[in-house]
């Protein structure tokens, strides 16, 4: 059988096209190319990759018109590959969807991290779920440790509507498939985040978020009433490449990362309907960073 994650590349220019595929089949990628936006929507259809390389400029369409297509049907993850490189392209980008952007020429070892690095994301969002001993969850060896430790518990303690979200009903885990992780669920002030099918929900209506979006409000949730700096967010989120380990410190080579984050932060409450002035599910915290009102 084979589970070799899949790759869509769409791009016009053959010479960008075939060091895509010789970079990512090294990494150990099938790799699926498209020339035209047209072509690329119906083989990301056809494949349901695990990640989208796209170029802006394509020869019958626009390539953002191309990621708004391909986001009202599929949450893989996408990764703008552009000569472009103004602020403005790239804050467009991510406000179409996007999960990450990069800057021709292409550099086959940052091509490697950054598609790495999204597919990190969701185990480094990850919560240990509170089962019982009758409801063992099934997990991958690297994730036993925790699953041990909540095995173990006797009860299961009613939650505290003072401690903010309530996760509001555990799901046993099916592994660490890199599009899931745990899976939980979460309440708070009627938005509902359900893990196991990356699906948002307010006041029962469906919100159509992009991953970062959803990885972005897991994290909040999950923090609770604890404030989330811009810096931590850019690294939970994986949107660049870290030089530690530390989530307090900025990575390197980036000048402002909470640009990018107040990009998706915008684009979230847009999508809510909240009000910055006036939060009532996302709330700045001057100088610091995120918590939720």
């Amino acid at each position: 059988m084979n589970d070799r994650r899949i790759v869509v590349v769409i791009d016009r220019d053959e010479e960008v096209r075939s060091l895509l595929r010789a970079t990512l089949q090294e990494a150990g990628f099938a790799v699926h190319c498209a020339t035209t936006g047209e072509s690329g929507v119906a083989l990301v259809r056809a494949k349901q990759p695990d990640t989208v390389t796209l170029d802006l400029v394509l020869p019958d369409t626009d390539g953002y018109d191309v990621l708004r297509r391909i986001r009202e049907f599929s949450h893989t993850y996408i990764l703008i590959i552009t000569a472009r490189s103004d602020l403005r392209t790239t804050l467009k980008g991510f406000d179409a969807g996007a999960d990450d952007y990069m800057v021709k020429p292409i550099r086959p070892r940052e091509l490697r991290a950054r598609v790495d690095g999204m597919l990190r994301r969701p185990r480094q969002l990850t919560v240990p779920p509170i089962v019982t001993p009758r409801e063992p969850p099934l997990v991958s060896p690297r994730l036993r440790t925790f699953a041990t430790a909540t095995a173990t518990a006797k009860t299961v303690q009613a939650p505290d509507p003072a401690q903010g979200p309530t996760a509001v009903r555990d799901l046993a885990a099916t592994g660490c498939a890199p599009a899931r992780g745990y899976e939980r669920s979460y309440e708070h002030k009627g938005l509902e985040l359900d893990c196991a099918t990356r699906a948002a929900t307010l006041g029962g209506r469906a919100l159509q978020l992009t991953r970062t979006e959803f990885d972005l409000l897991h994290i909040l949730l999950q923090r609770g009433s604890g404030v989330v700096t811009k810096a931590e967010l850019v690294g939970l989120l994986g949107l660049v490449k870290r030089e530690t380990d530390n989530p307090e410190v900025a990575p390197a080579g980036v000048r402002d990362p909470g640009r990018i984050i107040e990009t998706h932060i915008g684009n979230l409450r847009r999508k809510l309907g909240d009000d910055a002035r006036k939060p009532r599910w996302l709330k700045t915290v001057r100088g610091a960073g995120y918590t939720l009102a």
